[in-house]
């Protein structure tokens, strides 16, 4: 597990980068350690994920028309989607890097993307919680997302740029690679563990 100091040290290298300071790498682990305990970001995400889970169920529930929903099916496909999009992408990448000629930064790149996560998912924890009080609409709800998802595209294309080291049109197909993996994983676990259905 990271220490405080450490993960404190890691979120500033994770703001720095989004705000594309040249010294934003200082401030990761990316040792072999590091490299590891920086996939234990994913327990200072957790309680983002359940705040956005929230959200979806929320917009399901309204939503949904002669559809029943399973809501134990519904957390255990997030949970699953969850962990397996966490380990895919670094898994997928990692044997490929050295044809790319990318290994000598693919540590780095790893810890950073890890630790931006816990920002990058700090505005839809915002926008969920204002819809969960009922402060914004469903319809407003879904347009900021798609605001903040462009923002957060942007900001893997920077770490993708900086702590990868690779140039332009090969950052954008990391962070297209990435995504596109996170919505197969979305859609798999979709078909594997379906929450809603048809009321017969």
């Amino acid at each position: 597990m990271p220490s405080r100091d450490e993960i404190l040290r890691s979120l500033t290298g994770a703001w720095n980068l989004f705000l594309d300071r040249p010294d934003a790498l200082r401030y990761f682990d990316i040792s072999v350690e590091g490299f590891w305990r920086s996939f234990a970001a994913i327990l200072l995400v957790a309680p983002s994920y359940v705040v956005i889970a929230a959200a979806e169920r929320t917009q399901i529930l309204t939503s949904a028309v002669e559809q029943s929903f399973d809501g134990g099916a519904f957390f255990l496909n997030k949970v699953l989607s969850v962990g397996m999009d966490w380990i895919a992408f670094p898994f997928l990448l990692a044997l490929v890097v050295g044809p790319l000629g990318l290994s000598r930064t693919y540590a780095a790149f790893i810890v950073a993307r890890n630790w931006g996560a816990v920002l990058a998912l700090l505005p839809f924890v915002a926008i969920g919680l204002l819809y969960l009080g009922g402060i914004l609409s469903a319809e407003a709800f879904n347009v900021i997302s798609m605001v903040i998802l462009i923002v957060v595209i942007r900001y893997s294309y920077l770490i993708a740029r900086r702590a990868l080291g690779a140039e332009i049109g090969m950052a954008i197909a990391i962070v297209l690679s990435d995504l596109s993996i996170s919505i197969l994983i979305m859609g798999l676990f979709g078909a594997l563990l379906p929450y809603t259905s048809a009321v017969s």
